[in-house]
């Protein structure tokens, strides 16, 4: 589906007027009920890590609220951003990466910056450019005039990338392609392109790198302090972390990966009294959105929830009230009013 059908779809489906559109396919006695609006959280493609990350949040705050919840597959944080300027969604699935250009306009939000607040933090994955074992390629720099896939055009790995091999002086010197993580996964494997992204979560490696391994060894490009500090100065919502073999086998050494986290993003106009209810709603029913996420969800947790919240931007006054209810607020942290 091309973004402009896509984004006509979820207008229609969004808010009390599509809700009420329903009135009369669901009868008179409901029609008060579909009324009522529905809050639209935007997750990323079907299937994908962070769709399976926001049908569980936004399961659990129709199941603990009072108000009513519905996730919609889109290509991603990055087009979240954008749903969320346009206010085609409430609330989004976002990495700390797409934050910058969002805010500032830049990029594909070139002219239109986008007025969103940060909720909480919900998990960090870890996307390395990563290689075949029997490749040859030893170092980003031996990527030039290489295939690159960083998944989807749209998604917020490519922008963690792109900012990546910016850094590095090479951005315009390999050659991109884009497509699915799964096709992204079966072209490595069948040596369509060269490079893709690791892809852990919280440091555990996904379904589809386990399935990889079954069939070819695997190897990470190392990356340097200095490197990841230029990828810094870009985008401030770069972030790394060192893993060992005791997080993925692979991996002989402890290794620096490329990073970015998961934050919950959500307009400033949605009031205050609904985004304190969801924040307490997930926060104190977390055993049941770590039961439901599983590996995905583990960092829901009261001592992660703020934990990579950006300073840089603002957090939405009724998260904010929460956690400070909790004591688990950062005081370099600020909030939208």
């Amino acid at each position: 589906m091309n973004e402009l059908t896509r984004r006509s779809v979820l207008k229609a489906l969004g808010g009390a007027a599509g809700a009420t559109a329903l009135g009369p396919l669901i009868g008179t006695a409901n029609q008060a009920l579909a009324a009522k609006k529905i809050y639209q959280w935007g997750s990323s493609s079907l299937g994908s890590t962070g769709y399976q990350i926001i049908t569980v949040l936004s399961a659990a705050a129709s199941k603990f609220t009072n108000a009513r919840h519905s996730s919609l597959s889109t290509a991603g944080g990055a087009e979240n951003m954008s749903l969320l300027g346009e206010k085609v969604i409430d609330f989004g699935q976002t990495t700390t990466t797409d934050w910058y250009p969002a805010i500032n306009g830049k990029g594909r939000y070139e002219g239109k910056p986008v007025d969103a607040v940060q909720m909480f933090s919900y998990t960090i994955w870890q996307c390395t450019p990563m290689v075949r074992a029997d490749s040859g390629i030893n170092s980003i720099e031996d990527l030039v005039g290489k295939r690159i896939m960083p998944a989807s055009a749209g998604g917020a790995t490519t922008g963690l990338w792109k900012t990546l091999f910016q850094a590095a002086g090479i951005e315009d010197k390999v050659d991109w392609t884009y497509g699915s993580w799964k096709e992204s996964y079966d072209a490595l494997a069948s040596g369509a392109v060269d490079c893709i992204p690791s892809l852990l979560t919280s440091g555990n490696p996904s379904g589809l790198m386990q399935r990889l391994e079954t069939t070819h060894k695997l190897k990470v490009l190392p990356l340097s302090p200095e490197l990841i500090e230029k990828a810094v100065a870009l985008n401030p919502g770069v972030k790394s972390a060192t893993l060992t073999s005791e997080n993925w086998k692979t991996l002989k050494e402890p290794t620096l990966m490329l990073s970015f986290g998961g934050v919950l993003a959500t307009r400033p106009d949605i009031s205050e009294d609904v985004v304190y209810e969801i924040t307490k709603a997930v926060y104190e029913n977390a055993a049941f959105v770590r039961k439901r996420g599983g590996i995905k969800l583990k960092d829901i947790d009261l001592d992660f929830a703020t934990k990579i919240l950006m300073p840089a931007y603002p957090v939405h006054a009724g998260a904010a009230k929460y956690f400070k209810e909790k004591g688990v607020w950062r005081d370099e942290l600020k909030t939208h009013i």
